[in-house]
Protein backbone atom coordinates (compact mmCIF):
# COMPACT_ATOMS: atom_id res chain seq x y z
CA UNK A 1 0.00 0.00 0.00
CA UNK A 2 1.17 3.55 -0.69
CA UNK A 3 1.26 5.67 2.32
CA UNK A 4 0.78 8.98 0.31
CA UNK A 5 3.78 10.64 2.27
CA UNK A 6 5.63 11.55 -0.75
CA UNK A 7 3.61 14.51 -1.92
CA UNK A 8 1.86 16.89 0.71
CA UNK A 9 1.15 20.71 -0.28
CA UNK A 10 4.49 22.59 0.67
CA UNK A 11 2.54 26.08 0.32
CA UNK A 12 -1.24 24.75 1.81
CA UNK A 13 -1.81 28.57 2.12
CA UNK A 14 -2.95 29.08 -1.24
CA UNK A 15 -6.16 26.89 -0.33
CA UNK A 16 -6.89 30.14 1.77
CA UNK A 17 -6.54 32.51 -0.85
CA UNK A 18 -9.43 31.92 -2.88
CA UNK A 19 -13.19 31.89 -1.80
CA UNK A 20 -13.90 28.83 -4.10
CA UNK A 21 -10.52 27.01 -2.47
CA UNK A 22 -11.56 27.20 0.93
CA UNK A 23 -15.34 25.65 1.07
CA UNK A 24 -14.12 22.31 1.95
CA UNK A 25 -16.71 19.14 2.68
CA UNK A 26 -17.27 17.04 5.16
CA UNK A 27 -17.13 13.36 4.20
CA UNK A 28 -18.09 10.82 7.27
CA UNK A 29 -16.28 7.80 8.50
CA UNK A 30 -17.43 5.17 5.20
CA UNK A 31 -18.30 7.61 3.06
CA UNK A 32 -17.78 7.10 -0.27
CA UNK A 33 -16.03 10.16 -2.05
CA UNK A 34 -15.84 8.58 -5.72
CA UNK A 35 -16.24 5.33 -7.55
CA UNK A 36 -14.65 3.43 -10.28
CA UNK A 37 -15.84 4.78 -13.20
CA UNK A 38 -17.27 7.65 -11.92
CA UNK A 39 -15.59 11.15 -14.46
CA UNK A 40 -12.51 11.95 -13.33
CA UNK A 41 -13.54 15.92 -13.25
CA UNK A 42 -11.75 16.78 -9.86
CA UNK A 43 -8.33 16.14 -7.90
CA UNK A 44 -9.01 16.58 -4.15
CA UNK A 45 -7.14 18.41 -1.06
CA UNK A 46 -7.11 16.29 2.14
CA UNK A 47 -7.34 19.08 4.87
CA UNK A 48 -7.92 16.97 7.33
CA UNK A 49 -9.08 13.30 8.24
CA UNK A 50 -8.12 10.23 6.34
CA UNK A 51 -8.81 8.35 3.06
CA UNK A 52 -8.82 5.14 1.36
CA UNK A 53 -8.00 4.23 -2.51
CA UNK A 54 -8.96 0.66 -3.20
CA UNK A 55 -10.00 -0.95 -6.37
CA UNK A 56 -13.30 -3.51 -5.82
CA UNK A 57 -14.03 -6.59 -8.36
CA UNK A 58 -17.25 -7.66 -9.47
CA UNK A 59 -17.55 -10.16 -6.80
CA UNK A 60 -17.43 -7.82 -4.08
CA UNK A 61 -13.26 -8.42 -3.27
CA UNK A 62 -11.40 -5.35 -2.38
CA UNK A 63 -7.51 -4.40 -2.98
CA UNK A 64 -6.69 -1.54 -0.74
CA UNK A 65 -3.88 0.70 -3.14
CA UNK A 66 -3.19 3.76 -1.00
CA UNK A 67 -3.63 6.09 2.02
CA UNK A 68 -3.87 9.62 2.14
CA UNK A 69 -3.80 11.85 5.53
CA UNK A 70 -4.29 15.53 5.93
CA UNK A 71 -2.58 17.65 3.44
CA UNK A 72 -2.25 14.77 0.63
CA UNK A 73 -3.75 15.34 -3.01
CA UNK A 74 -5.66 12.49 -4.19
CA UNK A 75 -7.78 11.26 -7.46
CA UNK A 76 -4.94 12.78 -9.67
CA UNK A 77 -4.87 9.68 -12.81
CA UNK A 78 -8.32 10.25 -13.66
CA UNK A 79 -8.35 13.80 -13.54
CA UNK A 80 -5.29 14.40 -15.87
CA UNK A 81 -5.77 11.26 -18.03
CA UNK A 82 -9.58 12.69 -18.89
CA UNK A 83 -10.66 9.13 -18.33
CA UNK A 84 -13.75 7.45 -16.27
CA UNK A 85 -12.21 6.13 -12.47
CA UNK A 86 -10.17 2.99 -12.26
CA UNK A 87 -10.35 3.15 -8.87
CA UNK A 88 -13.07 3.88 -5.64
CA UNK A 89 -11.85 6.30 -2.47
CA UNK A 90 -13.67 6.47 0.87
CA UNK A 91 -13.16 8.05 3.72
CA UNK A 92 -11.58 5.92 7.00
CA UNK A 93 -12.81 8.86 9.23
CA UNK A 94 -14.37 12.21 9.35
CA UNK A 95 -12.21 14.49 7.00
CA UNK A 96 -12.54 17.43 5.52
CA UNK A 97 -11.95 17.66 1.81
CA UNK A 98 -11.66 20.44 -1.05
CA UNK A 99 -12.29 19.88 -4.39
CA UNK A 100 -10.41 21.05 -7.21
CA UNK A 101 -11.66 21.71 -10.64
CA UNK A 102 -9.09 22.55 -14.00
CA UNK A 103 -9.81 26.15 -13.58
CA UNK A 104 -8.67 25.73 -10.05
CA UNK A 105 -5.73 24.19 -10.63
CA UNK A 106 -4.92 26.33 -13.20
CA UNK A 107 -5.02 29.27 -11.01
CA UNK A 108 -3.01 27.88 -8.40
CA UNK A 109 -0.39 26.76 -10.94
CA UNK A 110 -0.45 30.96 -11.82
CA UNK A 111 0.07 31.97 -8.67
CA UNK A 112 2.50 29.41 -7.38
CA UNK A 113 4.49 27.79 -10.37
CA UNK A 114 6.50 25.37 -8.16
CA UNK A 115 3.40 23.49 -7.36
CA UNK A 116 3.56 21.89 -11.14
CA UNK A 117 7.19 20.76 -10.53
CA UNK A 118 6.25 19.06 -7.11
CA UNK A 119 3.49 17.58 -8.93
CA UNK A 120 5.61 16.18 -11.66
CA UNK A 121 7.76 14.97 -8.96
CA UNK A 122 5.41 13.05 -6.92
CA UNK A 123 3.79 11.80 -10.17
CA UNK A 124 7.03 10.29 -11.04
CA UNK A 125 7.68 8.72 -7.30
CA UNK A 126 3.78 7.11 -7.96
CA UNK A 127 5.41 5.27 -10.44
CA UNK A 128 8.24 4.01 -8.87
CA UNK A 129 6.55 2.91 -5.95
CA UNK A 130 3.89 1.60 -7.46
CA UNK A 131 6.21 -0.71 -9.77
CA UNK A 132 8.06 -1.83 -6.59
CA UNK A 133 4.77 -2.86 -5.57
CA UNK A 134 3.45 -5.23 -8.61
CA UNK A 135 7.49 -6.57 -8.52
CA UNK A 136 6.79 -7.54 -4.49
CA UNK A 137 3.68 -9.37 -5.20
CA UNK A 138 4.62 -11.12 -8.09
CA UNK A 139 7.70 -12.26 -6.56
CA UNK A 140 8.29 -12.04 -2.50
CA UNK A 141 6.82 -14.77 -0.37
CA UNK A 142 4.15 -13.82 2.22
CA UNK A 143 6.35 -13.08 5.10
CA UNK A 144 8.55 -10.53 3.62
CA UNK A 145 5.46 -8.87 2.03
CA UNK A 146 3.62 -8.70 5.49
CA UNK A 147 7.33 -7.41 7.08
CA UNK A 148 7.47 -4.75 4.12
CA UNK A 149 4.14 -3.49 4.58
CA UNK A 150 5.10 -2.94 8.39
CA UNK A 151 7.98 -1.04 7.65
CA UNK A 152 6.59 1.29 4.83
CA UNK A 153 3.81 1.80 7.20
CA UNK A 154 5.40 2.60 10.52
CA UNK A 155 4.76 5.52 12.29
CA UNK A 156 5.71 8.10 14.99
CA UNK A 157 3.70 9.15 18.09
CA UNK A 158 2.56 11.76 16.07
CA UNK A 159 1.13 9.75 13.45
CA UNK A 160 3.61 11.05 10.51
CA UNK A 161 6.01 8.84 8.39
CA UNK A 162 9.46 8.77 9.34
CA UNK A 163 12.11 7.68 7.04
CA UNK A 164 14.51 6.67 10.22
CA UNK A 165 12.45 3.63 12.01
CA UNK A 166 12.70 4.09 15.84
CA UNK A 167 11.62 1.06 17.85
CA UNK A 168 8.26 1.07 19.05
CA UNK A 169 6.92 2.59 15.96
CA UNK A 170 3.03 1.61 15.52
CA UNK A 171 1.67 0.84 12.07
CA UNK A 172 -2.40 0.91 12.33
CA UNK A 173 -3.97 -1.80 9.91
CA UNK A 174 -6.19 -4.63 10.31
CA UNK A 175 -5.51 -8.43 9.51
CA UNK A 176 -8.00 -7.92 6.50
CA UNK A 177 -6.43 -4.19 5.40
CA UNK A 178 -2.78 -5.97 5.13
CA UNK A 179 -4.03 -8.89 3.53
CA UNK A 180 -5.74 -7.33 1.04
CA UNK A 181 -2.91 -4.81 0.60
CA UNK A 182 -0.37 -7.31 -0.46
CA UNK A 183 -2.60 -10.22 -1.74
CA UNK A 184 -2.55 -12.50 0.44
CA UNK A 185 -5.16 -14.29 2.97
CA UNK A 186 -6.17 -13.18 6.58
CA UNK A 187 -5.33 -16.49 7.79
CA UNK A 188 -1.89 -16.07 6.16
CA UNK A 189 -1.35 -12.45 7.23
CA UNK A 190 -2.45 -13.77 10.79
CA UNK A 191 -0.17 -16.47 11.41
CA UNK A 192 2.51 -14.19 10.36
CA UNK A 193 2.31 -11.82 12.76
CA UNK A 194 2.06 -14.59 15.45
CA UNK A 195 5.35 -15.51 14.32
CA UNK A 196 6.47 -12.36 14.54
CA UNK A 197 5.08 -11.24 17.63
CA UNK A 198 6.38 -14.75 19.11
CA UNK A 199 10.15 -13.78 17.50
CA UNK A 200 10.10 -10.30 19.46
CA UNK A 201 9.88 -8.36 16.23
CA UNK A 202 6.33 -6.88 17.13
CA UNK A 203 3.63 -6.69 19.42
CA UNK A 204 0.15 -6.62 17.93
CA UNK A 205 -3.60 -4.58 19.55
CA UNK A 206 -6.52 -4.29 18.12
CA UNK A 207 -5.85 -2.23 14.83
CA UNK A 208 -2.29 -1.31 15.62
CA UNK A 209 0.98 -3.11 15.25
CA UNK A 210 3.64 -2.04 17.74
CA UNK A 211 7.39 -2.46 15.56
CA UNK A 212 10.24 -3.66 18.89
CA UNK A 213 12.72 -4.76 16.60
CA UNK A 214 12.62 -3.01 13.24
CA UNK A 215 16.09 -4.51 12.49
CA UNK A 216 15.36 -7.87 12.77
CA UNK A 217 11.73 -6.78 10.91
CA UNK A 218 14.20 -5.74 7.78
CA UNK A 219 15.57 -8.47 7.74
CA UNK A 220 12.58 -10.40 7.05
CA UNK A 221 11.50 -8.18 4.76
CA UNK A 222 14.43 -8.58 2.42
CA UNK A 223 14.45 -10.49 -0.44
CA UNK A 224 17.78 -12.40 0.21
CA UNK A 225 16.55 -13.86 3.75
CA UNK A 226 15.72 -17.32 3.82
Amino acid sequence: MLEERFFRLKNPEIFNDSADLTRAKIFEKDQIIYSQGDDGELIYFLKSGKVQIYVGSAGGAEKILAVFSGGGLFGKSAFFEKMPRATSARALKKSEIVPIDKNMLAEIIKKEPQFALDMLEYLSKTIRVFSNQIENISFLQADKRVAMFLLDNAQNGRNERIERLPRHSRVQATHDEIAATIGASRVTVSKILRRFARDGLIETKYREIKIIDPAALRRESSADAR
